[in-house]
């Protein structure tokens, strides 16, 4: 095996590490609609954020990211 390859497995073993650990760390960011609903004490009644809800998801269609967090009082 040639130096100039052994260097490539090694740069690319590196990246693909730092994209798995880039994917265990993600933001849990509430949807801008759900918020303002919350807010005003409701729910939010978009469909697709009821179907992320029962996942116990943020909608990433209405760009929320991540898992849902109970806000602590």
């Amino acid at each position: 095996m040639s130096s100039k390859s052994l260097i490539a497995l090694i740069a690319l073993s590196f990246a693909s590490a730092g994209f798995m650990f880039a994917a265990d760390k993600v933001e849990n960011k509430t949807a801008g609609c759900c918020a303002k609903a919350q807010a005003d004490g409701k729910t939010c009644a978009h469909p697709c954020c009821v179907e992320a809800a029962k996942a116990g998801d943020n909608c990433t269609k209405c760009k929320g990211s991540g898992k849902i967090t109970k806000a602590k009082k």
